[in-house]
């Protein structure tokens, strides 16, 4: 059976704790939407799609020697998505690093037949889906910036849970 697979930066504790205070002012200025847990933010580099079993053998093989970037991440750019409904937290500068990595992943995917990016890597992290298109005024930057440390990847299995999608990591790389 196939699985629901993509690449990602965690979040670690503290900047959760940042983003959930983000999502908080957020919805206290009128944001509408689902928030996304905690538990549920990353910051995805490559999304493969529905992976076989001898497909996630081959790239956890290709990938074995993955050497995560060690950069910071100024998160201070407010996204809006309408057709998907999502409010992310973005970065107005990809460090070189990071998108070099993200375009090596998705490089691969498409390659070995997985999921095919056609939008640029746009370093993202999701605070709500379903957001209204009805958003209040918001600050197009975010003055202080959240900062993502940037020292680790996952191989993060997708799967829908009784009380939504449930992210759980596969593999870790430091």
């Amino acid at each position: 059976m196939a699985q629901r697979l993509f690449f990602s930066v965690p979040v670690p504790r503290v900047t959760q704790l940042a983003l959930l205070r983000q999502q908080s002012a957020l919805a206290q200025a009128g944001v509408r939407g689902r928030p996304v847990p905690a538990a549920n933010f990353h910051l995805t580099l490559a999304f493969l799609g529905n992976v076989t079993a001898s497909q996630k053998a081959s790239l956890l093989e290709r990938w074995a020697e993955l050497v995560p970037p060690d950069l910071q991440l100024s998160l201070d750019t407010l996204h809006y998505w309408a057709k998907p409904g999502v409010l992310a937290l973005g970065a107005r500068r990809t460090p070189i690093a990071l998108g070099q990595l993200a375009s090596a992943l998705q490089q691969d995917a498409a390659h070995h037949g997985l999921h095919a990016s056609r939008q640029a890597f746009r370093p993202h992290i999701t605070l709500f889906r379903g957001a209204s298109a009805l958003l209040p005024e918001l600050p197009e930057q975010l003055e202080p910036p959240i900062i993502l440390p940037c020292h680790s990847v996952e191989l993060m299995l997708s799967e829908n849970g009784p009380g939504g999608v449930e992210y759980h990591r596969l593999k870790h790389w430091a």
